[in-house]
Parts: structure tokens; C-alpha cells; sequence
């Protein structure tokens, strides 16, 4: 199978300048505009940070809805509510929505689910991240469900008066999922577990925000740890990345310590690097893939005979040639050569060779800043939600009480039990990975909730009950 790669485009979207007289002739590529070939990660090479993440589960249920953003207007929503009652006493029942159903900042306190719909949409970063995990986790399936619930009028007398009340959002009519969905099964767990929240009304209000910012993490965290092992994983799968537990002692010995954030902070530097590689490897031209992957790469060039190997080997290797030139700032010199890996094929090297020039040039040049702010915003939303500091050992990844609850209760679902060692590999399914002291104290946690039912010691015949 032939692939070329098309250096017309690809010198279109990098914006490599024709003026050899310039120091600097190639601007590097953040993968999330819409002029991109392709979209992984809704993140630029500038402030990427969150101000109100309200914001996002407000665009991010609109997204999955499809309906379009809406200022909310109390005045003219309680105006609504006092016109559809025919009473002399409209100020009073006016005060008790006030106190009922709005909150000391005067927002719509959430107690329905189409109320997500009204929260504020928030700046361009809150949007872009909503989109986002709209395009990779959404399906058509959840879009219905959501409909269905959005829609249904709630039995409280009053609560159905603020509904029929709320202003008619329009419909967005089209949608553009236009971010590559790297983690498939990341989406059709994600599936199975909001149409469980779906189902109950007041688990999807009380933890939609959390559930929504747990897979944001889980998706993001697991593209990390994927593309920064390139041709040396050739699975499909979740990988492993081990959390602690908010309560127990920590030390650097551990699964939980190595193979946590302690790893994950290893491989962010290289993050900007691995987009811009991938971008460029997105304008090889083939037959198989329209979008490609590392993965897909190497299932690209099994199909290949040695000549057409040879061929785009040395292409890659010409836009490697080319691209250190692009960049008269780098001292390449003092740049060594990626590690030797025994029996890879020399096409894989030249990709490994291109993507560590990349991250090189990062590394000593100016524009080393703008390669940190790119992975600014995962590392906020790291630092808010899921890592503690640990003394000497720095952050560590965290799970609360209340998150280990939440995730056992989207394990368990509708089942009146499970068994331990099956809620653990359903938890892993999810990303979340204990080591044997960690899940030692879950399992002690379970016992003080009165939530394990221990026929003995084995895991297998000890079960986690139902939560309420």
C-alpha cells in the first residue's frame, strides 16, 4: 500500500514561510483549530485555564441537548412564573422560589436536569473543552436519552411551574464532532454509565458535574500516557495509572507513587511535541486511514511492501532535514539521537527521530513556554480535583471518599451485589487502578459503610452491596 506524505498541505497548515532570510519559517501546530487535519485535544499554545467549570458542564450539556446558549434572565423568568398564576399574593410565592430555588448568587439552583442548560456559557476556553468531550464521548444514543429526560415534566407541583417557565432554548441543528475520538471504549463506557445516571434523576443532578469531570480527566490522562510510548505499545486497552486514597500513608516505593502522577508528570513536557508530530504525520496520504495515530501508523506500514517503506521513510526523513532548518534559532548540534530500540524498523525510527526534534527545540529555545502553557489546563484540572500533595513525594493522585462511592455506584449500577475482585476490574475499566495497600483500605472502607458482604477472605466471595 502506497502513502505519501502531502508537503503542500502540510506546509499550508504550519505556515512555513517561502523568505530563507528569516530566522524562524515554521509556526508549530496546537491540533485544535478547525483548520487542522486533525483535532485530538482542545487545548492552544496559550492560557488554557478554566475560570468557572460550571461553564463547561453548562456548554457541555447544551452540546449533548443540542440546543444553542441562551443568557438567562431571572427577572423575566419570575415574570413568566407570576404571569401562568392567577393569585393576589404573587410576591409571596415569588419570595419562596427566590429562597427555594435560587442560591446566594442569585443562580438557578439545579434541581432538574434540563436546568444544566442555563447555567452560564463562560469564555472560549470553556467552550473549546466542552466541545470537546462532547466530540469524544457523546454518541447518539446519550443524545436521545438526554432528550427524553430533558423533556419529562417533574410530578412537584411547583417544579413544574419553574419548567414550563424556563425559556424555549433553540435547537442546534448541527453539530460538528470534530475532535478524533482516540479511546472508543473510553466512549462506550461513558455510554453505559450516563444512561445508568439517566435513569436516576436525582444521582444525574447531584454528580453530573463530578461524573464530567472525572472521564475529562480519564480520557486526557489515558491520550498522555498513550502517545508518549509511540510504536512501543501496540494494544488496545486502558492503561494502567494508580491512585491512593485520600486517607491512607503514602510512600515512593509504591505502584501508586510510580506509576501514578509521578509517571504522568514525566510525560506532559513531551505532549506539545507528540500533537505537532501527529498533526504532520496526518498529512500522509493513504488509502487505509483517513486520520492516523501511532497505532494506526504501524497497522499502515504492515500493509506496505520494503519498497514503499523505504520510500516514505525517506520522506519523513527529508521533512525531519527540513524542519530543522525551518528553525535557524536551534542549536541541532548539541541535539543526540533518539535511544536505539532492538529490532524496530528503520521507518518507526525516523518517526521517533522527527517527534524528538520536535520536542527538542521545545526544550531550548523561547518557545519552551508556549509548549508548558499547551498542557496548562490538564494540569489545573489535575491539581482541583484529583492530586494531593504528599510531603517529600510531591502531588500524588487522589481519590476521595466521595469519588470512590461515586465510581462504586457507577459499577455496580442496578445489581444488587458484585464481587470485590470484578467491582475492581470494573473500576480499572474506568481507568482507576489500585495497588494491594490501596485497595486494602477501599475494602475496609466498604466494611465501615456496611457495603461488603464477606462469605471470606477471597475476593471472589467477597461482595460490595447496592448503594442507595
Amino acid at each position: 500500500m502506497r502513502a505519501e506524505l502531502n508537503r503542500a498541505s502540510l506546509e499550508d497548515e504550519f505556515k512555513v514561510s517561502d523568505d530563507v532570510s528569516k530566522k524562524v519559517r515554521f509556526t508549530h501546530s496546537s491540533g485544535s483549530s478547525k483548520n487542522s487535519r486533525i483535532r485530538f485535544l482542545p487545548y492552544s499554545a496559550s492560557k488554557n485555564t478554566i475560570d468557572d467549570f460550571h461553564s463547561v458542564i453548562g456548554n457541555f450539556s447544551r452540546y449533548i441537548s443540542q440546543k444553542k446558549y441562551e443568557s438567562f434572565d431571572k427577572e423575566a423568568f419570575l415574570n413568566n412564573i407570576k404571569n401562568k398564576v392567577e393569585s393576589t399574593k404573587k410576591y409571596q410565592l415569588e419570595k419562596i422560589i427566590n429562597e427555594m430555588f435560587f442560591d446566594d448568587n442569585g443562580q438557578l439552583v439545579l434541581s432538574h436536569p434540563v436546568f444544566f442548560n442555563f447555567l452560564s456559557k463562560g469564555g472560549s476556553n470553556e467552550s473549546k473543552v466542552a466541545n470537546f468531550l462532547g466530540s469524544v464521548l457523546s454518541t447518539k444514543k446519550v443524545q436521545l436519552a438526554v432528550k427524553e429526560v430533558y423533556e419529562k415534566k417533574p410530578d412537584n407541583v411547583l417544579l413544574a411551574l419553574l419548567f414550563d417557565s424556563l425559556p424555549k432554548l433553540k435547537d442546534q441543528i448541527e453539530i460538528n464532532e470534530d475532535y478524533y475520538c482516540m479511546f472508543p471504549e473510553i466512549r462506550q463506557c461513558f455510554e453505559e454509565d450516563f444512561l445508568f445516571l439517566l435513569e436516576r434523576e436525582d444521582l444525574l443532578i447531584i454528580h453530573f458535574s463530578q461524573f464530567v469531570t472525572f472521564y475529562y480527566f480519564f480520557y486526557v490522562t489515558q491520550f498522555i500516557v498513550k502517545v508518549d510510548k509511540m510504536f512501543e505499545f501496540n494494544e488496545e486497552g486502558i492503561l494502567p495509572i494508580y491512585f491512593n486514597v485520600d486517607w491512607e500513608s503514602r510512600s515512593s516505593t509504591r505502584d501508586s507513587y510510580k506509576m501514578g502522577w509521578k509517571m504522568i508528570s514525566s510525560k506532559i513536557p513531551k505532549l506539545f511535541a507528540h500533537i505537532n508530530c501527529l498533526v504532520m504525520l496526518n498529512h500522509i496520504n493513504n488509502e487505509k486511514y483517513e486520520n492516523l495515530t501511532y497505532k494506526r501508523f504501524i497497522d499502515l506500514v504492515f500493509e506496505m511492501n520494503e519498497e514503499e517503506k523505504k520510500d516514505l521513510q525517506h520522506q519523513i526523513l527529508q521533512l525531519n532535514r527540513d524542519y530543522q532548518s525551518y528553525l535557524g534559532d536551534v542549536d541541532w548540534s548539541r541535539k543526540n539521537n533518539v535511544p536505539f530500540i532492538s529490532g524496530e524498523q528503520e521507518i518507526f525510527t525516523s518517526v521517533r527521530e522527527l517527534q524528538h526534534s520536535i520536542a527538542y527545540q521545545f526544550q531550548t529555545t523561547g518557545r519552551k513556554k508556549p509548549s508548558t502553557m499547551y498542557y496548562e489546563g490538564y494540569e489545573e484540572l489535575a491539581k482541583n480535583y484529583y492530586l494531593k500533595r504528599s510531603g517529600s513525594l510531591g502531588y500524588t493522585l487522589n481519590l476521595t471518599q466521595q469519588d470512590i462511592v461515586f465510581l462504586t455506584k457507577l459499577c455496580i449500577k442496578k445489581n444488587q451485589k458484585i464481587s470485590l475482585n470484578v467491582l475492581f476490574k470494573e473500576l480499572e475499566k474506568r481507568g482507576v487502578f489500585f495497588d494491594r495497600d490501596s485497595k486494602k483500605q477501599v475494602t475496609l472502607l466498604y466494611s465501615r459503610l456496611n457495603l461488603l458482604e464477606k462469605k471470606s477472605d477471597s475476593g471472589d466471595a467477597q461482595y460490595v452491596k447496592y448503594i442507595l
